[in-house]
Order: C-alpha cells, then structure tokens, then sequence
C-alpha cells in the first residue's frame, strides 16, 4: 500500500519535477517523459534513503499546493499520455488482490477478437474474463487462475522447434470489453503481466523519429508459454497489472499454432486461387461501354511489377473488395504484415486482410508465357498482349550508328564539321 501511494505521486509529476527529482539522487535527467518516469520509479524500488522520499513529498505537494497530503492520496488523477514501459508499471503496487473467475458463458464470454494470420487457435484456455478494479487507485491488480489439460501440454512440448522456437504458444491477449464489434488488440495504460509470479515481455515501442513525439508500442498478443508449468497438472497464475481509468478490458487465453509466410503464401495457393474467367470477365466489364458514357475504352494496360517491392510479381494476388485488375506480390504483402500488421491494399488502399486475400490464375498464366514483359495490356474482348515500356521503346529507337573501320592509315575520315551523317560507334579494333 505504502510503494502504490509513493509510486502514483510519481505518475502525477510533470517532466520539470521528475527532472529535479532524478537531479536530486544523481540519476539521469534527459529523455522522453515515459523514459523519466520508469527511472523514477526504479529508483523508488532500489534506493530506499528517507531523502528520496522526503523530496518526492515535497515535489507532490508544489504539484498540487492547494490541496492537502491526505485528500492528495486518494485523489484519482487524469491519466498522462504517455505510454509506460511495462517493466516498472507494476511498480510493486500491492492492493488488494481481485481473483477473477473464468469460464462463465454469459454475454462477456461472447466477446469476438479479430482474427490474426499468423496464429492459428487451437483451443481457448481461458474464456473472455472482465479486468475488474478492486479501489479507487490508479494501478490495478488482478490474479487469474487456469489449468492447462494434458492434451494441452503435449501440444506445446510437441511445438519445441529444434531452434529453440515455439510454434505452439499460450497467448494472452487483451481488449476493450465490447460485445458488439470485433475488438483488436489494446493494451491498458501501465500493463505488466506476470505468469507464476515471473514478468512476462512482450512487444517494445516503435522508434518515433521526431523528437517531440512519444514512441509508441503496438498491442498485441503476449506469450506466456515458456513460464508456465508444463510437467503436471498444477494451476498456472497470471497476474496482471494495469492502469484504472474510464475504458475496461478483458483478458482471454488461447492455445496457437504460428504459421509462417510460406505456410500463408501455400494455403493462399492453394484455396484462394481465382480462375482466368473470372478475371477476364472483370476486364470485359471494365472495357465495356456503359450506356451514360459517350466514350468507350479499347485497350488497359497493367503492370507486372509488385507496387511494393519494385520487382517482377510472383505471386500476383489483390482483395475480393478491389475494384482494381493490378496485382501485388503475396509473398512480400504477407512479410511485411508480420513485421507491422496493418492490411492495407498498396494499390487502392484500403483494408486487405489475408482472409479476403486471392491468387488472379489469369496473371500468373501471364506470367509464365511472358518472362522478359514488365507490362501487358488487355483488349475489349479480354485478350491481352505483352507491351514494353515507353522509356525502353524510346531507347531502343534512337540506337542508330554507324561503323567505320580504320583499314589502313590512308583512310580519310569525313571533317567533322561539314559531315552531317549518323557516326556514333568508330571500330578502333581493327590492326593498322
């Protein structure tokens, strides 16, 4: 109770009275205000002298001088905009520990994540369960209890790569608690999870490139799985700590599988492959003359290169929702959705999620009869023939030379100045 009330004075401090307070202990000063605060808080945890604490009190009440110490402990302040690393949120805050039981079917437990690609669930361990807060204190602390079933374990023992990899994985992830809408990923302010008492990592913050502008960290799932207890059948704890303001959350379990790109690229491949008619009828539609345009399209061109990567397509792929015949490559779509999941069409812009994904059969035909094309175009009748760029037509044109070959010394060439004639290339290989 004693570190919870130290540690939400600290939360409340501005970037001027966190830098007199890590000046006062001799610590560093510079950085961002999330950078500041975790500094602070460390220090609180390590460096116990009744000096520190003594000026944290009289920073907290410069802060808030119109109000006393008492009515300042349980005041709930707005909460700061900035993110806080995960390791110092928990900050040793204990309250009173809110156990909260799982498993209930009601309209809660109904609550729908959005699907991700690259995890594949295999089971739910633990259902949708509410982040209940127990007090009027700014840091949360709720405790969750669950069992992993034999079946269970062997999944994840069986998942061990021999790389050190977890293609099985127990994932927590977390929500805003909406039963109306498909939720994505959002963490609370100030999260920390602890799995049997053990902190859990999870993802770190973007870099921002601008000063100014506090980094940001991506929510997504956590996995728990290398600090539970494989070996029996003995209860799992997972703590979670976060911070209490006007949103709620809810935390569910899920037991997964992570694919790779090429598993992704080969199921595309293979069950989202649409057929050359398809696509040909969509060109036809396209050329087509519509009865309120007086002006009718006879040819569209497309290109064979991927927008994203400036290469030569090979596995040309587009939404069910777009409107648009030009293709991007799967394989590097997929890859950089791994890295930083945003699922937008590069070519339209608009959402592209790998369920709405498919492979156009009409362009990888296209493909493979015109190895050295960049480009094609398509005709009213939904024929298509292979054109070569503008710059390269243009360059292939004006190659016109001439060879003059140096026989013997007697040879005159024309004055330079009067000939007017087409002389680009003179062969000087030849022996005088």
């Amino acid at each position: 109770w004693i570190w919870q009330r130290w540690a939400n004075m600290i939360l409340g401090f501005r970037v001027s009275e966190l830098q007199v307070l890590l000046g006062f202990a001799g610590r560093n000063k510079s950085g961002l205000k999330h950078e500041l605060v975790s500094r602070a808080l460390q220090l609180v945890r390590t460096n116990w002298t009744p000096e520190v604490f003594e000026k944290i009190q009289e920073l907290h009440v410069i802060r808030h001088s119109s109000r006393t110490m008492n009515t300042s402990y349980h005041q709930v302040v707005t909460a700061p905009t900035f993110p806080l690393h995960s390791s110092e949120a928990a900050l040793n805050a204990r309250t009173s520990v809110t156990i909260c039981h799982t498993g209930k079917d009601d309209a809660k437990s109904r609550l729908r994540l959005t699907n991700l690609p690259f995890y594949e669930i295999l089971d739910e361990v633990m259902k949708p369960t509410n982040l209940v807060p127990s007090n009027n204190e700014r840091i949360q602390e709720n405790q969750f209890g669950f069992t992993l079933t034999e079946k269970h374990r062997q999944q994840i023992i069986c998942g061990f790569s021999k790389s050190g990899g977890q293609a099985v994985q127990v994932q927590l992830r977390i929500c805003h608690t909406d039963t109306e809408f498909i939720q994505e990923d959002q963490y609370p302010p100030y999260l920390t999870v602890l799995a049997n008492s053990r902190l859990c990592p999870f993802t770190s913050y973007f870099s921002s490139n601008k000063p100014s502008l506090e980094p940001k960290r991506p929510c997504r799932p956590i996995n728990v799985t290398a600090l539970l207890n494989l070996t029996s059948d003995a209860t799992n704890y997972l703590t979670v700590f976060w911070g209490n303001f006007a949103k709620r959350y809810s935390v569910v379990l899920y037991l997964v599988r992570q694919q790779t790109t090429a598993e992704l690229i080969h199921k595309l491949q293979v069950n989202e492959t649409r057929s050359s008619e398809v696509s040909g009828e969509l060109i036809r539609k396209k050329l087509r003359l519509e009865p309120e345009n007086d002006i009718t399209t006879t040819g569209l061109r497309v290109s064979l290169m991927c927008s994203l990567g400036k290469m030569r397509l090979s596995v040309p792929c587009r939404g069910i929702t777009c409107t648009h015949l030009q293709c991007f490559d799967a394989a590097l779509y997929i890859q950089m959705n791994e890295k930083k999941p945003t699922w937008m069409c590069p070519v339209c812009d608009k959402p592209a999620p790998y369920e709405l994904l498919f492979v156009d059969q009409l362009f990888l035909d296209i493909l493979e009869k015109c190895q050295d094309s960049t480009e094609v175009q398509f005709k009213d009748d939904g024929s298509w023939s292979s054109t070569k760029p503008e710059k390269q037509l243009q360059r292939n044109c004006s190659l016109k030379y001439s060879i003059v070959e140096l026989e013997d010394s007697d040879s005159i060439l024309p004055n330079p100045v009067n000939y007017k004639g087409d002389v680009d290339i003179i062969d000087l290989t030849v022996d005088c």
